[in-house]
């Protein structure tokens, strides 16, 4: 508890779901947690709610694909609170469609949300995180780690995401951990809805949580308090369930075996 005590948290995309699960975790934990999200209205409204929780929550207005706007979030952050101990980047997006059917600005779009804006953020508060021997949390997804069918623009953007973490932890700042968190399906109140509209000619379970994977949905409250200890311990990567690092090491070793396995544990 006491770890946290003074520490400033900025958490991107935390107007809901697992943002705001995360925001709250680090709030109880002690922390002043600043919310970042394009949407002012739903921001304040979480921050409003949580607060009949007795759950403390700052927010700020800022878009992540937006170079000036996460400067001036970032500044206004500082400026009010004096630092940032920790950044939280958490927005990002996924989708299902078929491989041959994706276009190139579809790749760009889910590299933009993904990828750029977690470089983008970590940017403009890496001197801040330096100053404070901070750290970097950047949501992955087990994507992060293999392919997956009906998802390639998000994998493909996830693996870029675990790259830049990689190149964090070689080249940034000694003072400055970045972990990167991969887990399977979260949970969310329109689970097995959101993709309806994207799917409609797609057989098999591609719609549901995951794309049809066989792992149960996680839930974002119990993955953000993961987070907080696994940032209290400055670990560097937290995969859960943590079962899928065997597939992913088999698939290193033998990828022809690996893409077996994979579509085994499809529901499809």
């Amino acid at each position: 508890m006491g770890s946290w005590q003074g520490k400033v948290v900025l958490v991107t995309g935390g107007s809901g779901g697992l943002g705001l699960a995360i925001g709250c975790a680090f709030s109880q934990a002690g922390a002043t947690v600043v919310l970042l999200s394009r949407n002012e209205d739903k921001l304040r409204k979480a921050c409003e709610l949580k607060a009949k929780s007795d759950i403390d929550l700052h927010w700020i207005q800022g878009d992540v694909t937006s170079d000036s706007s996460i400067e001036a979030a970032v500044q206004s952050t500082l400026k009010k609170h004096g630092q940032i101990d920790l950044l939280v980047n958490n927005v990002g997006k996924s989708t299902r469609v078929e491989l041959l059917n994706c276009s190139v600005e579809q790749y760009a779009e889910f590299m933009e949300m993904n990828l750029y804006s977690a470089i983008r953020c970590t940017l403009a508060t890496m001197d801040a995180l330096t100053a404070t021997s901070g750290q970097v949390v950047n949501i992955g997804s087990l994507a992060s780690k293999t392919g997956w069918p009906k998802v390639a623009p998000y994998s493909v953007s996830k693996h870029g995401l675990a790259a830049f973490s990689h190149q964090l932890r070689l080249e940034g700042p000694n003072n400055v951990n970045c972990l990167h968190v991969c887990p399977g399906p979260i949970r969310r109140d329109d689970s097995g809805t959101r993709y309806d509209s994207q799917t409609e000619k797609m057989a098999g379970a591609v719609a549901q949580p995951g794309a049809g994977v066989k792992l149960k949905g996680i839930d974002p409250d119990f993955l953000a308090q993961k987070i907080v200890r696994q940032c209290e311990r400055r670990k560097p990567e937290l995969v859960i369930p943590w079962h899928a690092k065997l597939l992913f090491a088999i698939t290193q070793l033998s990828p022809k075996f690996g893409d077996f396995l994979l579509r085994k544990s499809n529901r499809s």
